[in-house]
């Protein structure tokens, strides 16, 4: 396994994260235009977002709506939400529900508040059946791999680790010694199993827990950034 900075030159572990992590929050470094600045993150939301990563209460249907618009990402407006120290939401998202993907809306408005009001017996289930929130069948169109995955990795308080595709494209880089600028061969995760191999890679390539937690959040941020420099 191999980490490098954006032109090519190898970091050790610790220097890579120290290089990618501080891009991912709003006025960090771009490495010259190699990703957008849209793609940045308010620390505020960030710190709201963990607090609902730790609490070990179950999470209620606000929490739902702030955690999934996180990874969701595009109806947060993160400058105004930094700007104003307070979770400053896009498209009437906490009423509505719906938000764009890439190919059709994503509808939300059934599955969250289905989720919350049975929160405390999937938390139970899930100690029996790790898979059961994945296979899980929800209302709507919004509950895909990746967003199911987003809420088991809240739900486990971080003992699963969060899946993206801009993370595993780092992953699998780092794993096969790629340097930035090299095309990865990637296929999308769709079910369990799948899941089960990303999770085993991660343990491969030399990141650090947090706590309880599969991996660190430094280490998650650091990821999402560096897969942003790989192509597919």
């Amino acid at each position: 396994m191999t980490f490098f900075d954006p032109t090519g030159n190898q970091l050790s572990y610790h220097q890579w994260l120290t290089t990618y992590e501080p891009c991912y929050f709003i006025g960090g470094p771009t490495h010259g235009g190699c990703f957008s600045g849209g793609y940045q993150s308010s620390r505020f939301v960030e710190g709201e977002v963990e607090a609902r990563l730790v609490q070990r209460s179950p999470l209620t249907q606000n929490d739902l709506v702030l955690v999934m618009a996180w990874k969701i990402g595009t109806v947060i407006d993160h400058q105004q939400s930094q700007a104003s120290s307070a979770i400053r939401y896009k498209n009437n998202w906490p009423s509505k529900l719906i938000a764009y993907g890439f190919h059709r809306p994503w509808n939300f408005s059934q599955s969250i508040p289905y989720l919350a009001a049975n929160m405390t017996t999937i938390r139970h289930q899930l100690k029996v059946n790790p898979h059961h929130l994945f296979n899980l069948q929800l209302q709507g169109s919004g509950f895909g791999p990746v967003h199911r995955l987003a809420l088991h990795f809240f739900v486990t308080n971080g003992r699963d680790p969060i899946f993206d595709r801009f993370a595993h494209r780092a992953a699998l880089a780092i794993d096969q010694n790629l340097p930035p600028g090299s095309t990865v061969n990637y296929r999308a995760v769709q079910s369990w199993q799948d899941y089960q191999a990303f999770k085993q890679l991660l343990g491969r390539i030399g990141l650090q827990a947090q706590g309880t937690m599969f991996t660190s959040r430094a280490d998650d941020r650091a990821l999402w950034m560096y897969g942003h420099f790989f192509k597919v």
